[in-house]
Parts: C-alpha cells; structure tokens; sequence
C-alpha cells in the first residue's frame, strides 16, 4: 500500500476512535424471516449494506426502541466519545429526532413530490416539516434528492448510492449450459397446454367489496365512508378477519428445490405493493416467452410467514385468470433465502426483469447488474441513474398521475411511470434473442454492468461520498 494511503488509513482510524453513531433500524437479522415484506422491511438490508464502511468512519452502537432508548443509547456514546450523531435507517414519518446530537436520515422515496400533508392530524406524516429539523439527508439516488429539493427541504441533501456485496461482482458470468440447484421450497406452475385450474369463485360479499371500493368509495366524502363502514364493514371494503380453516386456498403445492438452466428471469418484489407492478410482468412474459420451453420466470416474494399463504394466494389467481397457453416455466420461491440462496439466484438468472412504476432504488437490481446479468428494466425514477440501453433491455414507460400508497381515497396527489405492456413484450423477446443468438452482445451488456455498478455502487466508490456526507455534520 503507497505510503499515501496508509497515513489516510491510520488518519481515519484515529478519527473514528474519537466519534460515534447510534443506528436506528426497523428489525434485527434474526427477525426478518418473520417481518419481510412488512411495512420499511428493506431499510434494514439497506443498513446491514452500510454497516462495516460506517464502523470505519466512527464506533456504532444500535437502537431498537422509541425516543427514550434512543436518548439513553446517545447519552451513553457522549460519555465515551467526543463526536456523536445518530443515523436512522427509518422514512420519515417513523423517526425519533433526539435534541441530544445531530440527527442524520436516509430515507427512500419514489415519487416527484414528497408528502406534506397532515394525515388525520399527524403532523409526522409531513416528510418536509421532519426532514426541516434533521442535520443531514442520504439518498440512494439523484432522483430522490430532487424531490426533496422540490418540496422545499434545507437540510443539507446527499447521494450515497447503498453499496453492493462484494460476492455479487465475484460471480461467474452467466452460461446457457449451466444447471444450479435452488436448495428451497418452489411452487412451479404446470405448463397450461394439458388443463386449467379455474380459479376459487368469490363469493357474493367478495363481489360487493369489490364494487364498492372501485366504483363508489372514491366518490364519497370520508365520513360519509366511515359512518358506512362502522355499521356495514363486512361489505363496503373492510374485511372480516377470515375464517380459520384455509382462508387462503393454494390450487399448487410446492417441491422440494428447483434445478434452473437455460435463459432464467428472476424478479423480486413484494405482491402487495402496487407499484412493483407483477401483473403486467407475468402477462408480458407468457406473451412474449411462452412458447420457449427452456425459459423460465423466477418469481421471489418478499413475504413474511404471516402473509406468505395470501400473497401466494393472490398471484396464482391472477396467473389463472389470465389463462394464457405456455410452455415456458413460471416458479414462485415465498421462503426466506439467506444471502448464499441469493447469489444461487444470480447465479442461475441470464436476466434480472423489473416492470415497476416508480423505485427509490431497486437494491435486486442493483446486485444483479454487478453480478454480470443485464436487465429488463426501465429508466425511470431511481432507476435513471444506472439504467441504459448498453446494460439493459429498457421498455417505454409514460409519466401518469397516481395517489400516496395510504390514501384509501386514491386521490391523484403525485405520479409515477406506467410501463407500455406492449414494449416490455417486445424487450423480453429482444432479451430472448440476445442470449441464445448473439453471445457476444450478451457479454458485452453483462460487463457494461458490472462495470457500472462498479464505479456506482461497489464499496470502495461508495466509502469516500460516505466519509464526505457525514463530515457535514461533524463540522456543524
């Protein structure tokens, strides 16, 4: 190591000895099998990703509790250090601010706007007043910076890219020959030339809701909504807790592992968050792909325990309805997987496919682009800052309005970016081609990517904008 750097090493050692941050998080490791999919579950990836380059910068300690613990953990650190900050891997409206030291976010948003409306009178859901009183903000991306400084926010706004493992930029590119076995439970959906399963019929009070919430709810004043749903909850829309005998019926049972091979597309998402966008996804690849029997969509759920059965619940009745013909394999995988799980993933993936509408990152992404596997993927939101057409095979997509993800009235406050189905179509059998026809495009794109994310997202071009940021506050 040059003589440069060592002293560099040795200054910032001597500087960490001296600070420390106390980390707020939603969940700890061993509690994620149970909370994924759950309501911030991704901040705590995100600060596991962080985790060793802020030890480098200061000592850290972590906080699990409400202001009082928060308070007691940072009184404890200024007794011991002469610098102390707390970084909240939190959104906004979650946050304990401390008047004990410096306050730092890093939240993630996906849309133009940033909430500041009072949400029956919390005055926390207003992102703008809480960011006003933090000392720093972290973006993952440009495009959430910019909200925030559309919406107003002085606080002192930073992107810090979340930086990606270092296993991913190690993996093997990807071989058409190759066989991986994922060693987990996986719900392989039959091909549907041989027979239908017709969906489970709903019932009269399913249809009721159903009519209510798309064709009434929006049209009424909110107490006029809410004096109906106190007396008539079990057919305007809010559901009766299910009976306990199968509420949530599966036509498919799972097998024990899945051996992938040929020209794998993985997607991971959460199927309850609207703006991931499945649907339209699935649809696109049985349409476009159906036809090819050594292509396969792995479809990850990012599910806990608890809403695993209805989430599965969900999708193979939609896959029903669409009751398209295929010969193309379609595998669900709900289980949690551990990181080595994860890389088997990327390992078998020729292809990483998102079809969202708006992302404040997309970390999957991310990690499959620095594991050499191009994307089908749009260039929107988040995902501007890293997507191009010489890593990725990038479907059209137009701005619409659209509603806060809470608003049970799904009024039109913000927008997001609808991607054009036809296009997304003709990007995955574009993708198809590539992989079996032209290998040596194929590896061009998959190191355009990796490179990418190199220089975007590795941990040794993530540390400097860190140490950067977070000297902000110091000299405050």
């Amino acid at each position: 190591m040059p003589e440069r750097q060592i002293e560099a090493a040795a200054a910032t050692e001597l500087a960490a000895s001296r600070r420390a941050l106390v980390a707020t998080a939603s969940f700890a490791n061993g509690n994620m099998p149970q909370h994924c999919g759950d309501d911030s579950y991704s901040y705590y990836f995100v600060y596991r990703a962080f985790a060793p380059l802020l030890a480098r910068w200061a000592a850290v300690s972590e906080s699990a509790g409400g202001d009082f613990a928060l308070d007691d953990a940072l009184f404890r650190a200024r007794s011991q250090f002469a610098q102390t900050a707390q970084i909240s891997f939190l959104p906004p409206h979650r946050l304990h601010i401390s008047s004990l030291a410096p306050n730092i976010a890093f939240p993630f948003w996906e849309f133009p706007d940033i909430p500041q409306d009072e949400v029956d009178g919390e005055l926390h859901v207003n992102w703008v007043r809480v960011c006003e009183r933090l000392s720093l903000l972290l973006t993952a991306c440009e495009f959430t910076r910019e909200s925030f400084l559309r919406a107003g926010v002085r606080t002192p706004i930073r992107v810090v890219p979340v930086p990606i493992r270092d296993q991913y930029f190690e993996l093997a590119g990807w071989q058409p020959e190759r066989r991986v076995t994922l060693d987990c439970p996986v719900y392989l959906l039959p091909p549907r030339e041989s027979h239908v399963i017709e969906a489970p019929p709903r019932g009269f009070g399913q249809r009721a809701r159903s009519a209510y919430r798309n064709r009434v709810r929006p049209y009424l004043p909110r107490g006029v909504h809410r004096c109906l749903a106190a007396g008539r909850r079990a057919v305007i829309g809010v559901q009766e807790p299910p009976p306990p005998a199968d509420p949530f019926p599966l036509p498919y049972r799972p097998q024990d592992g899945l051996e992938l091979s040929g020209v794998v597309y993985t997607s991971i998402f959460n199927p309850f968050d609207e703006r991931k966008n499945w649907r339209d996804l699935l649809a696109a690849f049985l349409r476009a792909l159906g036809d090819k029997e050594d292509a396969t969509l792995v479809l990850k759920l990012a599910v806990s325990k608890r809403t695993m059965l209805h989430g599965l619940h969900i999708l193979f009745c939609h896959y029903q309805q669409l009751r398209i013909k295929h010969r193309a394999k379609v595998a669900l995988v709900a289980t949690y997987l551990s990181d080595e799980q994860m890389l088997d993933l990327a390992r078998a993936s020729a292809f990483y496919s998102n079809a969202s509408f708006a992302e404040g990152a997309c970390l999957p992404l991310q990690d499959f682009l620095a594991a050499g596997r191009p994307a089908i993927a749009p260039n929107h939101t988040a995902m501007a800052d890293y997507i191009g057409a010489d890593a990725a095979f990038v479907p059209d997509s137009r701005c619409e309005p659209t509603h806060w993800p809470w608003d049970a009235e799904r009024r039109p406050t913000t927008s997001w970016n609808r991607v054009d189905r036809r296009s997304l179509e003709q990007q995955l059998k574009s993708s198809y081609e590539i992989a079996r026809g032209d290998s040596r495009r194929y590896r061009a794109m998959a190191q355009c990517g990796r490179e990418r994310m190199h220089e975007w997202a590795s941990a040794e071009r993530v540390w400097p904008r860190l140490a950067e940021a977070l000297e902000l506050v110091q000299r405050d």
